[in-house]
């Protein structure tokens, strides 16, 4: 399969996508789009039904050569303009896949195998970035994800670690996909779209370890002290809801004896003054009470963390309204083997079988009944304590003395399957409505600008509903400053708005 394009073509269309962003002789703002090679599938060299990793490999020296054609091309064209110190915004959106000729099989739209930064060391440093934003194209198509290529993190990472000047990071989604899509197509569901849960673990081991130990993973590079700023999302809410919540989950920290996401997180915080993370993690992200200063988050002024119900390990946060939590275990979730959750190569037998059968009907067949199960409203204490408890003593004011406002939340829905709904004897089952979501959470607002109280001072505010937690946590807290509770605001699912326009108005 012939992808790789050449070096100077690279560097030819890099040059050419930089000079229309130069107005009046300056350059404020960059926005590279790194177009995939086609990928042909003719009749007389038909594609296989999946893609095996020498192709994946192959799109991602493609890839390399086109950000380091990037980075070239803008150190030159900002020098030519003799304005060395004005400083720029960088965005690289990577486009989705594209193919010609007949139509490949549906395992070829859905990646789990991420792309890597080859020979990374090898990136032209940017002193004069300030801002650095990756992100992927929209898919074309209506399906989460499809066409979509995930990147590594260590892509991510290097590219920022040759930015020595950067101060703002934003990444809308770092590929991260934790729950199937619920459609009726069991091919589809369980085989098309099946989000690998290997490439996920490794990702995630990834991002860690990177963080923690930069000069080895990051080609000797580190990420730059003059950042300041994140806007890190790791997987990307729904509008309406898409998933089944009663399904086993994989364990995502195993073999680690702590979550990596978590603990490259918490390292990447103590230089931070504004962070927006959206991740699956676990209490280790903040750093305990007792952590010498170096590790604490002390220039944190801004803080949002919305975590996924789902734990890394497998674990949910929230059971349902009666305490249901199907396949919970002391354990966690399922151990991911070298075998069974990976991207399978060669083709298979079952998979002519697969596509038969999502040609033959593609919207039902076998589970044509299938719909999401969303029923996760009711918080599990024993496991949502410790994370609210690492939460209130990170934020005492010798920990974090620049504190403006902090806030842990998540975001439940109700829809539960018709058969969980015949369970609670909902009223009125066959006539729909969107369902509702709200959020729930507790946030920290260091001077209460509420004009109508006459408190002041520092003030939480918790949005639990009529949950309350166990003295021992509410004590940590009413240290923190005056309680406040809040009733939770219901909604028809979910706007997601812009990333871009949202997080940098929310940040500042």
């Amino acid at each position: 399969m012939a992808l790789l394009s050449s070096a100077p073509e690279l560097e030819v269309q890099a040059r050419a996508q930089i000079q229309e962003w130069i107005q009046g002789g300056e350059l404020r703002r960059v926005q590279y789009n790194v177009t995939l090679p086609t990928i042909v599938n003719s009749p007389t060299d038909p594609l296989s039904y999946r893609e095996i990793v020498a192709e994946t490999t192959a799109v991602s020296h493609h890839v390399s050569n086109s950000i380091r054609a990037f980075y070239k091309q803008l150190g030159l064209q900002h020098a030519g303009l003799g304005k060395p110190d004005d400083d720029i915004s960088a965005t690289i959106i990577i486009d989705t896949q594209s193919f010609e000729g007949d139509a490949p099989c549906n395992h070829r739209r859905f990646h789990s195998r991420r792309l890597s930064l080859h020979d990374a060391e090898t990136l032209q440093d940017l002193d004069f970035v300030s801002l650095f934003a990756l992100r992927s194209a929209p898919s074309r198509s209506a399906v989460e994800s499809q066409d979509m290529r995930p990147l590594s993190p260590l892509l991510l990472l290097n590219c920022l670690a040759h930015l020595p000047a950067v101060k703002e990071l934003y990444v809308p989604w770092l590929w991260e996909r934790p729950m199937p899509c619920t459609v009726p197509s069991e091919p589809m569901r369980e085989h098309h779209s099946r989000p690998w849960e290997g490439p996920l673990r490794d990702a995630r081991h990834e991002f860690g370890a990177a963080i923690l130990e930069p000069e080895k993973y990051l080609a000797g590079g580190r990420i730059p002290a003059t950042l300041t700023e994140v806007g890190l999302h790791f997987w990307t809410p729904c509008q309406i809801p898409k998933e089944d919540q009663s399904i086993p989950r994989p364990n995502l920290i195993y073999p680690a004896d702590h979550d990596p996401v978590s603990m490259g997180l918490r390292q990447l915080a103590t230089q931070l003054q504004v962070l927006d993370v959206r991740a699956l993690i676990t209490e280790d992200m903040f750093p305990p009470a007792t952590a010498p200063a170096e590790e604490q988050w002390v220039h944190m002024r801004r803080l949002q963390i919305e975590f996924h119900l789902l734990r890394p390990d497998g674990r949910w946060y929230f059971t349902g309204p009666r305490g249901e939590d199907p396949h919970d275990a002391d354990q966690g979730g399922f151990r991911i083997s070298n075998t069974g959750h990976y991207p399978p190569e060669p083709d298979r037998a079952e998979d002519k079988a697969t596509d038969e059968e999502w040609e033959g009907d593609r919207y039902g067949g076998s589970s044509s009944d299938y719909v999401p199960d969303m029923f996760r409203i009711e918080p599990c204490r024993e496991r949502i304590e410790p994370l609210l408890a690492a939460f209130a003593q990170a934020l005492s004011r010798k920990n974090m003395p620049a504190l403006e406002v902090a806030e842990l939340f998540a975001v439940l829905w109700w829809s539960p399957s018709e058969s969980r709904e015949e369970e609670y004897d909902v009223e009125d089952p066959d006539d729909w409505a969107p369902p509702d979501t709200h959020r729930w959470g507790v946030k920290y607002i260091a001077a209460d600008e509420d004009e109508s109280s006459n408190h002041g001072g520092p003030v939480v505010q918790w949005q639990v509903g009529e949950w309350r937690p166990s003295q021992r946590i509410l004590s940590l807290f009413e240290a923190l400053g005056r309680q406040e509770w809040r009733d939770f605001e219901y909604g028809h699912g979910r706007d997601l708005g812009s990333f871009d326009l949202t997080l940098q108005k929310r940040l500042h």
